[in-house]
């Protein structure tokens, strides 16, 4: 009898402990863990730390001017390599065009102080020679088309030609426009290498780069937060107001120029520049809140869509110097213009960057273009159907 007691008592122990365990299991709901706040971009380019800016890129608005300093040099008679390479390799050397404002001429004092140079930012992450190539364009203007400005140019010959439309272009022997040549090519060999390759990549915006905004003062900055400006600053370093960037102003001759040509109504991307700036503010708004995914989403977007740029005046250019060549008259001057600007944005298009995070072209690729376009008397000897042909070899990725 005591047997079975014992036995009842067990039973109902275990009944109770079994009835406690139950309990517990639909008392002790699964708590999900919160999800991040969603990251907003504000309305404009504007980033502040207790009331101060955080936006700070005037390294990349120096390197900017300096560009457009040296393009318009490359108009000038009798200018001396010297000067050139001393501009472009130094950062010094700048002197105001004659009859410049006071506002112009303390400009340029500030970039020959500014301690930025342009040669040692051009080509940095791609092939090594790349940047002795265009170094190259500064001397051979200096020493083959400056001195010649009154010889008649001819196939060979470097020198000046007056086309049927009243323009009139300094070329060299291969009737390359030099100043055309260098600009457009360092829309990739600065603007997009130091962009995409450089400031936008996970070296300077990747999780091991200092983003720990604890302790800053105002208007102070993290190593991340600067990074992403001056890639930024590549692109918008010339606007009057960056706050109004989402339509390019087109200022300076580089990348921006450009982007409000291709972005227009009309042109070949309409609203392309609103796309790029949305993307850096809300990369940047990114970076403030701490959000590696969408910093990088939108790093992807910039990069990408800055290389379109690229791609579309290419094709462009080329296309529309094929047109010239085929006309009943050609044009040369005209001609000869154009086709240096495409000649230049070829150069650029090793520095583009696809979705697979390599350029649209290679570095041999893009050489054996350049081959194509100087072999033989080089732009004298071109044709429109080799012109049509490399076209639509780029529009192919478009």
């Amino acid at each position: 009898m005591k047997l079975y007691h014992n036995s009842i008592k067990l039973f109902m122990v275990s009944i109770i402990m079994m009835a406690n365990v139950s309990c517990n299991n639909e008392t002790d709901p699964i708590i999900p863990e919160p999800e991040a706040p969603e990251v907003v971009a504000p309305a404009t380019y504007v980033f502040q730390r207790s009331g101060e800016s955080t936006v700070s890129y005037g390294g990349q608005s120096s390197r900017l001017n300096m560009s457009a300093s040296l393009f318009n040099k490359l108009n000038d008679e009798n200018v001396s390599a010297a000067t050139l390479l001393e501009m472009f390799n130094e950062g010094t050397g700048f002197t105001a065009e004659d009859g410049a404002s006071a506002e112009d001429e303390a400009a340029i004092e500030a970039l020959n102080g500014s301690g930025k140079k342009l040669g040692n930012k051009t080509a940095a992450y791609g092939d090594a020679s790349v940047q002795p190539k265009i170094a190259g364009f500064l001397t051979e203007y200096a020493e083959d088309v400056s001195p010649n400005f009154v010889v008649d140019a001819e196939a060979g010959v470097a020198g000046s030609h007056t086309g049927a439309g009243g323009r009139t272009v300094r070329i060299n022997g291969k009737g390359m426009e030099l100043n055309q040549v260098f600009a457009k090519s360092l829309i990739g060999a600065l603007v997009m290498d130091q962009a995409a390759y450089g400031y936008l990549s996970a070296t300077k915006i990747g999780d091991d780069v200092d983003n720990d905004a604890s302790g800053l003062g105002a208007g102070e900055y993290t190593k991340m937060e600067h990074h992403w400006d001056e890639g930024l600053g590549y692109v918008y370093g010339q606007e009057d107001d960056i706050t109004m960037a989402a339509t390019p102003q087109g200022n300076g001759v580089l990348f921006n120029k450009y982007l409000k040509k291709v972005s227009a109504d009309g042109k070949e991307e309409p609203g392309l520049g609103a796309t790029i700036y949305d993307a850096f503010k809300l990369g940047r708004a990114a970076i403030v809140a701490g959000d590696a995914t969408v910093r990088d989403e939108q790093a992807e977007i910039v990069k990408t869509k800055m290389s379109r740029v690229i791609l579309h005046k290419a094709a462009y250019y080329l296309r529309g110097a094929a047109t010239a060549r085929e006309a009943a008259s050609v044009d040369y001057a005209d001609f000869f213009h154009g086709l240096s600007e495409g000649y230049g944005f070829v150069l650029s298009l090793q520095f583009t960057y696809d979705a697979s995070g390599t350029s649209y072209f290679s570095h041999a690729e893009v050489a054996a273009m350049l081959s194509a376009l100087e072999a033989g008397n080089g732009f004298w000897d071109i044709t429109s159907d080799e012109l049509n042909a490399m076209a639509a070899q780029i529009e192919a990725k478009i």
